[in-house]
């Protein structure tokens, strides 16, 4: 699952919007939506946040991780 899936999946377990997401992570609107439409990817420092935040909530993916592994 790439990172894009993840954010958009994790969107969807929690009913949040993009702009939700987003003021949650500390990033601005506009990076969750180049995230899930594969334009932009998170550096690693947003990713372990995005990780963290998946965790505290409940969410975990299929591969049993929140983030890309590379």
């Amino acid at each position: 699952m790439t990172f894009s899936e993840k954010v958009q999946e994790a969107r969807y377990r929690l009913n949040l919007t993009q702009e939700q997401l987003a003021k949650e992570l500390g990033v601005a609107f506009s990076t969750v939506n180049r995230w899930e439409n594969g334009i932009y990817s998170a550096t690693f420092l947003v990713r372990r946040k995005f990780e963290d935040y998946c965790k505290e909530r409940g969410v975990v993916f299929d591969d049993g991780t929140t983030g890309d592994k590379k």
